[in-house]
């Protein structure tokens, strides 16, 4: 069961993307600096936050409970993002309310130890969701001025092992341009509506359902395999666009797998 929260789409691609505020932090540019483009991406998210390049807090502020096929009850603790919020009000870190119990997850009990969630809350009912390692780490939690949201975590004992979810929020052009390069057979609807597709180096995809995608990324000599996850939908006035992607060794592949399917169930928006 997905549960999703969906905003009028209606923006082009380039007006303050999260996915880009990373990078202008890191190289000192402002906004004032970024070329207008009708691509993806080409301006970036405004001053005012802490620098994305240092560790995002993030703190244990409950439990989030899994009812488990078969199982029973089980919890895993819930860790609290404070991110960096760009041209609106920054809302409280925690949730107005107890997160609801998770019905459906395929987490072995005896494996729940091993495991944490992250929430980053955007509102007073909404925000995002992801399942990790519970010592993992956050490093980036931006939400740009057109409400995309990028979050990135790593394993402290090896950063090259991490996990980051882009989510396009309300920019429609961005969402028709990466649906277009993740999603097999959308490459010319997206280009039917002026949106040319960067099509990644996939070494194979598979359709979970008509939502979600899941593939492989080929990879240089020295890099990690990257797994990821897209989630697509598509409407007459709303098209929206997210994905998870961790790169870790193969032999790592189960606790993957768990990362990637939780993203399939709550691909988008969490409401509570």
């Amino acid at each position: 069961m997905l549960i999703l929260l969906f905003t009028t789409s209606l923006s082009t691609p380039g007006s303050m993307s999260a996915d880009k505020q990373h990078d202008q932090e890191q190289t000192g540019q402002r906004p004032e600096d970024q070329p207008a483009s009708g691509q993806e991406g080409n301006s970036s998210p405004g001053q005012g936050g802490p620098a994305s390049t240092s560790e995002q807090a993030s703190v244990q502020c409950g439990v989030l409970k899994l009812d488990q096929p078969g199982e029973g009850i089980g919890q895993i603790p819930l860790y609290c993002i404070s991110g960096t919020f760009y041209g609106g009000m920054t809302p409280p870190n925690v949730p107005h309310k107890d997160l609801p119990i998770l019905r459906g997850t395929t987490i072995p009990v005896p494996e729940l130890a091993h495991w944490g969630a992250f929430f980053l809350n955007e509102g007073s009912n909404h925000g995002y969701l992801l399942l990790a390692p519970r010592h993992w780490k956050v490093v980036t939690a931006d939400t740009g001025m057109d409400g995309s949201v990028k979050i990135e975590l790593q394993d402290p004992s090896n950063p090259r092992i991490r996990m980051t979810y882009l989510d396009t929020g309300s920019c429609g052009g961005c969402a028709i341009q990466r649906i277009g390069s993740y999603f097999p057979g959308m490459k010319a609807w997206a280009e039917e509506q002026g949106m040319i597709p960067d099509l990644p180096a996939f070494e194979k995809r598979s359709m979970l359902n008509e939502h979600v995608v899941q593939y492989r990324m080929q990879k240089d000599a020295e890099a990690y395999q990257t797994f990821g996850a897209a989630y697509r939908f598509t409407g007459q006035d709303h098209n929206a666009f997210s994905m998870l992607e961790i790169e870790a060794p193969e032999a790592q592949l189960k606790v993957m797998q768990n990362m990637l399917d939780f993203f399939a169930k709550y691909p988008a928006a969490f409401i509570y």
